[in-house]
């Protein structure tokens, strides 16, 4: 476990609090004053680290996503059709680490919105595409990736991370037979 300063601590309780919150209200309905009693933390705290209720969500997810890069394990580019799966089955895994998180924001129809703003951050190092990729395949890429999460997140996880990650290697052959 790592070292958090008091900043990090901070964002993080404001960003558990707000998860909790999502368990049981509409996202609209709730408030700023709300996720900062729940979290312990001032407004002017609040403030000094984020602009909106979705930015904590996402800050959130994506410092997520950046410790979970950083691992050896995982796989940051493809080079051959022989390194999709490898490629894809921490991706997949890290979503089913996180699946209340990810279920969350699906009960709130927030999967979309989510993807589309990390597209110029996160986008590269999920489909292991350099930064200056087309705005048009990360925005393919952002809307696939959510419909392809909302889906699992409705069968209720039910493929494992190994089974979707076949399905998308095989993907091109089944486009092509059709």
């Amino acid at each position: 476990m790592k070292n958090m300063t008091y900043n990090e601590t901070m964002r993080e309780a404001m960003a558990v609090a707000l998860l909790q919150l999502m368990k049981k209200k509409a996202f609209a309905q709730i408030t700023i004053s709300e996720i900062i009693k729940l979290a312990g933390v001032s407004r002017s705290s609040f403030y000094r680290n984020y602009a909106s209720k979705e930015e904590i969500l996402c800050q959130y997810i994506c410092t997520l996503y950046r410790e979970f890069f950083q691992q050896e394990h995982v796989l940051l580019r493809v080079t051959d059709r022989s390194q999709v799966l490898a490629f894809l089955l921490p991706r997949f895994r890290f979503i089913k680490e996180h699946r209340d998180i990810f279920i969350t924001l699906s009960q709130h129809n927030m999967l979309y919105y989510f993807f589309r703003q990390i597209e110029s951050d996160l986008i590269p190092l999920l489909c292991g595409q350099d930064a200056d990729i087309s705005p048009y395949y990360r925005a393919m890429f952002s809307g696939a990736s959510a419909g392809i999460i909302f889906h699992w997140i409705e069968d209720d996880f039910k493929e494992s991370e190994e089974e979707l990650a076949r399905l998308f290697i095989t993907l091109p052959d089944r486009v092509q037979k059709d």
